[in-house]
């Protein structure tokens, strides 16, 4: 094994850059990354898809609680196709578009018209009294690219609590085959935090008895946790004690499965 070789291609992995384990853009605590030695560019810049798939599910939370994004810019809603938001004389300020051409949004630029894809927002305006108010609902973890993010974030915070040897062991090869391929199917428990601040943080990874690891972690108000062995043999056990600890109600698995699809 190559002394500084990469957790996931486990090719050389000299002079990269520090890979940040949760996407900049919503707001990586400082310091929170692997080095140049663990992770090399050539993976850092090819998974940075992940980064952004996972950063676009948690845009208007991020955008709202005013988290700068990538290298300190101010923070944006630009890719939701209908929809920009911006920070205006540091005021968070939103322009939906529900026409069926163009408009100009808030700050001059061209906003295209709403046409249904899964990134636009379907806003309803109403008002009350001289008060207007404007509705939408956001979808949540619909795609396929973000579970393979939140599962990178997971692998990551095991290199960093556990180090980078532990990472390269050929049990994780399945996790590592999923994140960088998409091989495979692998699942993400979440639940509701129990405040409503906007935060990201991580934990070292349980350790089970039969050796595998369940790694935890908190974007915004949502908890994660991922199940790290090779067969998701730990998942079912996860899931007893979030049916133990909130019922039927309160938590989900992701992907979301389908009507009749019995747990693992």
């Amino acid at each position: 094994m190559i002394e500084a070789s990469c957790i996931w291609c486990l090719g050389p992995a000299e002079n990269g850059h520090d890979e940040h384990i949760f996407p900049e853009a919503i707001g990586c605590p400082p310091g929170f990354v692997l080095p140049g030695s663990v992770v090399c560019r050539k993976c850092n810049n090819a998974l940075g898809h992940l980064d952004k798939a996972v950063s676009d599910e948690f845009d208007f939370l991020a955008f709202l609680s005013a988290v700068p994004r990538k290298k300190g810019r101010p923070p944006i809603i630009n890719s939701r196709g209908n929809v920009l938001g911006s920070i205006e004389a540091t005021v968070p300020t939103l322009t939906f578009n529900m026409e069926k051409h163009p408009i100009a949004a808030h700050d001059g630029s061209t906003l295209a018209p709403f046409r249904g894809t899964r990134r636009n927002i379907r806003a309803q305006l109403s008002r009350e009294g001289n008060v207007g108010k404007i509705s939408f609902d956001v979808t949540f973890g619909d795609n396929p690219k973000f579970i393979r993010g939140l599962t990178k974030i997971a692998y990551s915070s095991l290199a960093y609590f556990l180090g980078s040897d532990a990472a390269r062991q050929p049990s994780f090869a399945a996790v590592r085959q999923f994140v960088i391929g998409g091989h495979g199917s692998r699942h993400v428990l979440l639940s509701q935090a129990g405040d409503k601040e906007y935060r990201l943080s991580a934990r070292a990874p349980y350790a089970h008895d039969s050796g595998g690891y369940v790694a935890g972690f908190r974007i915004a108000q949502i908890d994660f946790l991922v199940d790290l062995t090779e067969e998701e043999s730990l998942l079912p056990i996860v899931e007893a004690k979030m049916r133990e600890e909130y019922g039927d109600a309160g938590w989900s698995v992701l992907p979301l499965r389908g009507a009749g699809e019995a747990p693992t």
